[in-house]
């Protein structure tokens, strides 16, 4: 059609542009009538302010219902406050109010205006830069709320799928089986039970770990019971084979290596704890796609401990490494620890952050420790002959009484341009300066700094550091591929007696990536235990889920 010709309009096609608009204009204007005409209220009591702010604007009355798909045209007003239950809305004109949305889907098209807050509560939202809305925008996918009509009136649940009253872990109830120095060959299974009609929904959580070479049993047992929907109590009892390394590399990781090269990277004791648990966590599953997610734990109870020796387990490439102290066979000076129990109290707190763009979590853990009873005979047997001085200090009376202070961050950043950024960073210290050794820590080897020797650095106070830049050859930095990559890490251990001095490392190499999955091919310069040792050598390491790091606050034991 040449441009400027007008088109003629003939009454048919009149009466067809009838047939379309009559029943849009209807959807927009009728509602606007029937204001009022039916009831709406939130079963229960509000979860979230979300909800609350949608309590308040029920209890008000002066809104516009809407109950079916709706599309308000670019020329048509709403006087008013405006809410639209499970339906779809497609706003080009113009809202004088708030806008709620209720398990339903707002379009908000260019022209279109709201003279006040526009909230969305789980459904879809999708908006328009160039449509104005004069309030805030809340937008809450994730909230679990829907829509029941009773007799005359609407009513808004809070409905969450149960969770199923018995569930096994990993793969049918059972966990890949652990392979370390301590234990041998160790096989873990588990299970929760839950009572999600009882009142606290109580659960109990088990995790038991056959050790065929020690003839024994670990087990984890965890019972717990609701005070409210974000607040948890729980009891707690351990008997099993404790760590302080767990943050530097996963345990199938570290126990593949041992059984491959005798590379296990953890420091080990017995540990037999008791003791109550009280949690405050933030909103599951999140009231908004990316919302962080927080917890809060305070916990009492008394662990006993005992010191552990290596055993002799097979190795496919290299050996297990000789007794540090001849007369004593089995004795590694990582795995003693001061026999005893002591009376503890923990706080922690983490916050973890995760969207499309990257990844960030932070935690604080502070535990307190009153020793309780420690077995001096042994300290005075022939292990106090190879004890640091501040060990033997015991058998004169020294108390175990203890401060512990730890902090963990984590941040990852993919940038505009599709490279990636690491960073973490761990410290542990002791003010009161009497740390009793079963929560030393250790670094070293891949992992931490490459360049040392695998757990050459222990003590009671420790920080360590690293970032890291990585840029994608094949693939991209939010599902995988391959990346070639560079690391700077710093760490250093001290304590009472030890000078601490600050070890470094630069890396650099190739990974091989698939989501949170990092092999590593590389090598290190830096740092050596010696001052004729080599400064560079190659490694191989594995990295999963970094920006899962802090792990939980305060770590188990």
């Amino acid at each position: 059609m040449p441009r400027g010709r007008r088109r003629s309009t003939s009454p048919a096609w009149s009466l067809r542009l009838l047939a379309i608009g009559l029943p849009v204009t209807l959807a927009a204007v009728l509602p606007v009538a029937a204001s009022g005409q039916q009831e709406v209220r939130l079963a229960g009591e509000p979860r979230s302010d979300a909800q609350q702010a949608l309590r308040d604007f029920l209890e008000t009355e002066l809104y516009t219902l809407w109950v079916r798909d709706t599309v308000l045209a670019a020329s048509d007003t709403v006087p008013g406050p405006v809410l639209l239950l499970e339906g779809s809305a497609r706003i080009a004109g113009h809202i004088e109010g708030d806008l709620y949305v209720v398990d339903g889907d707002l379009f908000l098209r260019t022209g279109g205006s709201v003279a006040g807050d526009v909230v969305v509560l789980g459904g879809g939202f999708y908006g328009s830069g160039l449509a104005d809305v004069t309030g805030a925008i809340t937008y809450r996918p994730n909230e679990p709320l829907r829509v029941r009509p009773t007799e005359g009136a609407f009513e808004i649940i809070y409905e969450v799928e149960p969770e199923p009253a018995f569930e096994l872990d990993g793969t049918y109830g059972f966990h890949l089986p652990t392979y370390d120095r301590v234990k041998g060959l160790a096989f873990p299974v588990g299970a929760v039970g839950r009572l999600s009609r009882a009142p606290g929904r109580p659960e109990l959580a088990v995790e038991l770990t056959w050790i065929p070479a020690r003839e024994d049993v670990d087990f984890r047992l965890r019972n717990s019971w609701r005070l409210g929907e974000r607040v948890q109590l729980g009891l707690f009892a351990t008997s099993a084979i404790a760590s302080n390394e767990d943050w530097i590399r996963p345990t199938w990781y570290n126990s593949l290596a041992h059984f491959v090269a005798g590379d296990d990277v953890r420091n080990h004791y017995d540990s037999r704890e008791f003791g109550l648990e009280l949690e405050w966590a933030s909103p599951e599953p999140p009231v908004w796609e990316d919302a962080p997610r927080w917890r809060f734990v305070v916990s009492a109870g008394r662990e006993q401990t005992e010191s552990v020796r290596f055993r002799e387990v097979t190795i496919l490439f290299g050996e297990e490494p000789p007794p540090a102290i001849p007369l004593l066979p089995g004795f590694d000076h990582d795995l003693n620890i001061e026999h005893g129990s002591i009376w503890l109290g923990r706080l922690g707190f983490e916050w973890v952050s995760r969207g499309r763009e990257g990844a960030t979590a932070f935690g604080l853990g502070v535990e307190a420790g009153f020793e309780d009873d420690i077995d001096r005979v042994e300290v005075l047997t022939g292990v106090d002959a190879i004890r640091p001085p501040i060990a033997r200090s015991d058998a004169r009376g020294y108390q175990y009484d203890f401060l512990l202070i730890e902090g963990r961050v984590s941040v990852r950043r993919v940038t505009a341009w599709g490279h990636a950024i690491d960073a973490f960073a761990i410290g542990r210290a002791d003010p009161a300066g009497r740390l009793p050794e079963r929560r030393y820590s250790t670094i070293g080897g891949p992992g931490t700094v490459p360049t040392m020797p695998l757990r050459g650095l222990r003590g009671a106070r420790m920080v360590y550091g690293e970032a890291a830049y990585a840029v994608p050859i094949v693939g991209d930095a939010a599902l995988g591929g391959l990346d070639v990559f560079a690391r700077a890490s710093a760490g250093g251990v001290g304590g009472p007696g030890q000078d601490f001095e600050l070890h470094t490392s630069l890396q650099g190499g190739l990974a091989i990536r698939l989501w949170d999955f990092r092999l590593e091919f590389g090598a290190a310069a830096g740092s050596t235990a010696e001052p004729d040792a080599p400064g560079v050598i190659a490694f191989l390491d594995v990295r999963t889920r970094r920006s899962a790091r802090p792990t939980r606050m305060p770590p188990p034991r």
